[in-house]
């Protein structure tokens, strides 16, 4: 995931805009909902997260880059792509996510690598 920061959003390990957010699972990248029938371990990792979720397990925040919005949606997923398809797939409307704002909501631009 840190390399994910570093080397698309020019930012490190140190950056200070992280947020514990509920976010809507509908403006998370669309280009992250499984779609690969041969993903055999990615489906079964997903149908027992959707079976965890229809039983209202607490599952851990996902990871989230919130930056400029485009047409995939407004979070980039850095981390939890299985737990965000659960939610997907179940048509869970919310999810819990640390979110790092990237060039918004006061956070640092993407071209500027953040001050420790």
């Amino acid at each position: 995931m840190l390399d994910i920061l570093e080397g698309d959003y020019l930012v490190t390990e140190n950056f200070a805009c992280w947020s514990a957010e509920i976010v809507p699972v509908a403006d998370i990248d669309r280009y992250q909902i499984i779609d690969d029938p041969d993903d055999q371990l990615g489906w079964q990792k997903t149908a027992l997260l959707q079976a965890a979720l229809r039983e209202n397990v607490t599952l851990p925040p996902i990871v989230l880059a919130h930056s400029t919005p485009d047409d995939r949606g407004r979070y980039g997923l850095l981390d939890g792509r299985h737990r965000f398809n659960a939610a997907h797939l179940e048509s869970v409307p919310l999810i819990r996510a640390w979110v790092a704002h990237i060039g918004c909501c006061g956070g640092p631009a993407a071209d500027h690598p953040a001050q420790s």
